[in-house]
């Protein structure tokens, strides 16, 4: 364990590997942190080949993430869905995730899943502050883990 609580692994990185973000617009300034603690600790790593592809929401990571693996070692999809008043969340989310295990499943290659779903703004603000939880560089992480 680091000195900022974080467990990180032992393994030898290889750091030449492509890496892909592809990253929501929809609730931007949530999925703003939520990239910029992920990019920084890839960074932190000596990664320096990364490309960030905006989408429209959750639901466009998918296809994104698909084309992405087409010429990356492996990708994190980051987005914030946060609970309203219909079954939009329930759809979104679940699909996306899905999705998602079927894109990194067929290409052989891992994806690391950074959408948060939630209930609330307060649990969404939580979980993306770099400060706090943040989730966002433990999903970077877990894709340096997997590219080993």
């Amino acid at each position: 364990m680091s000195k900022d609580g974080f467990i990180y692994s032992s393994e030898q990185i290889d750091v030449n590997k492509k890496i892909a973000i592809v990253a929501s617009k929809w609730n931007a300034e949530l999925v703003d942190e939520l990239l910029g603690s992920g990019k920084a600790h890839l960074e932190k790593l000596g990664f320096t080949n990364i490309k960030i592809v905006y989408v429209p929401g959750a639901w466009e990571l998918v296809h994104a993430a698909q084309k992405e693996l087409a010429d990356a070692d492996g990708v994190i999809a980051y987005g914030v869905v946060i609970r309203g008043e219909t079954t939009h969340y329930e759809l979104i989310s679940e699909s996306t995730a899905q999705g998602l295990m079927q894109v990194s499943v067929n290409a052989n290659k891992p994806i690391g899943f950074g959408l948060i779903a939630v209930e609330n703004l307060s649990q969404a603000q939580e979980r993306t502050n770099s400060s706090k939880l943040n989730k966002g560089r433990e999903v970077a992480q877990s894709l340096v883990e997997m590219l080993n």
